[in-house]
């Protein structure tokens, strides 16, 4: 193994269980969160504005790329790709010089 395999495997497998050790303690938070707010009108409050903070990102740009969308779609002046015949074009290609 070459070095720089070596510790890249190292770093893996530290990252590895720097995960697996948060790991039992963001479960525990989150369940921490969702049986404390469980029918409280504040836990309905919280809930609803966490839904509206994840969607406003997607909605704005969502938007926005519609907006443009729709603007390159009615551009003024856009053409077609013309059709070239090859066959009309050989003939009148004048003959090459020796």
């Amino acid at each position: 193994m070459t070095r720089l395999r070596k510790t890249s495997l190292l770093v893996l497998v530290a990252a590895t269980l720097a995960v697996g050790r948060a790991l039992p303690a963001r479960a525990q938070a989150c369940a921490m969160c969702g049986s404390a707010l469980a029918n409280d009108p504040l836990g309905r409050a919280f809930s609803w504005s966490i839904l509206f903070m994840m969607a406003m990102p997607y909605t704005v740009i969502g938007a926005a790329g519609a907006w443009l969308y729709y603007m390159h779609r009615r551009a003024p002046g856009r053409r077609r790709a013309e059709v070239i015949d090859l066959a009309e074009a050989g003939r009148n290609r004048p003959p090459a010089k020796a």
